[in-house]
């Protein structure tokens, strides 16, 4: 079964700009920021080094304070048919750390 997110009737449908490699914002279990990571022409696969992805994430005002008091996840994928298909967790705010 395709493991994949429905982007219509949420708040990043009016974000979605067609096929293309993205991050996907989700605070408290609802999508909140859908960013491609080239945002010029989505549909071209653009590498990122992590350096460009985190300044991709400030360029959208990610808040990382806010997004860890929202049990927030980053999920990368790809968006297709107003869907983001196949989400991989990218920044996970709800994981414990382990201390040790």
């Amino acid at each position: 079964m395709l493991n994949y997110i429905n982007l219509q009737d949420t708040a990043v449908e009016n974000q979605y700009r067609g096929a293309g490699y993205a991050f996907l914002v989700v605070e408290n279990g609802v999508p909140t920021k859908l960013i491609y990571e080239n945002s010029e022409c989505p549909a071209i696969d653009k590498e990122l080094s992590g350096d460009e992805i985190f300044q991709l994430f400030d360029e959208h005002s990610i808040d990382f304070n806010k997004l860890e008091r929202n049990k927030g996840k980053i999920f990368r994928g790809m968006c297709s048919c107003y869907q983001f298909v196949l989400p991989e967790i990218f920044i996970d705010t709800t994981e414990e750390e382990c201390i040790k």
